[in-house]
């Protein structure tokens, strides 16, 4: 019963880190908009390869060198150029007179949005804030008082967590696509172009904050 209470503890804690809005979310709902279901669940897996990568750079004692200053710069420049550079090609593409989404073609099941979805989160120093932080910190001190075996388990709840909240994103849009009218598409095209426009513009500015202290 106490392994069960873990478990839900944990896969809440993956809901919890996965549900609010951000760049990975954003372009899950636009790929899924224009693309289909595979588009958008490719995404979210790509987000979630880079958060396994996370994990296992933190359980080889990488924490440090990430937390450096240099690299924490270079970071948040990497970001605000992969984020501006993604948001303004959405938003080109939603002001586009040839703009159009056929809701009726089957989703392509080949694109490159598990590689989208990989490098934003590679990327994205609120996502390395949170695994190198506040991961890796509680990691620290649970392998004081546990097994290995019992961090992994933890961690492995976690990435579920994250997964049941991307499958429930895809298939929401997936369901929900056809209903939405051309002129809907290409204003919610252009919104989440401009979002993740601004998340990029917050990672540069965040960037020359700490070039200049």
């Amino acid at each position: 019963m106490e392994w069960f209470l873990i478990a839900i503890k944990q896969i809440i804690l993956g809901i919890s880190l996965a549900a609010p809005v951000g760049p990975i979310n954003i372009e899950m709902i636009k790929r899924g908009l224009t693309k289909g279901f595979w588009a958008s669940w490719l995404v979210g897996l790509g987000g979630m390869t880079a958060d396994i990568l996370f994990m296992l750079l933190i359980l080889i004692g990488l924490t440090p060198f990430v937390q450096m200053q240099a690299v924490t710069v270079a970071l948040y420049a990497t970001g605000f150029v992969m984020l501006t550079f993604i948001g303004f090609q959405s938003m080109k593409q939603a002001v586009s007179r040839s703009f159009s989404v056929d809701i009726n073609t089957p989703p392509a099941k080949r694109d490159k949005s598990f590689f989208t979805g990989f490098f934003i989160a590679l990327m994205n120093p609120l996502n390395i804030v949170f695994w190198f932080g506040v991961f890796g910190s509680s990691l620290s001190e649970s392998l004081q008082s546990q097994t290995w075996l019992s961090v992994f388990f933890h961690s492995f709840f976690i990435i579920f967590g994250i997964i049941l909240w991307n499958l429930n994103i895809a298939s929401s849009i997936h369901f929900t696509r056809k209903f939405i009218t051309p002129k809907l598409f290409r204003l919610i095209t252009l919104g989440a172009g401009f979002l993740l426009f601004l998340f990029g513009c917050q990672f540069g500015f965040k960037c020359v904050s700490l070039l200049m202290g």
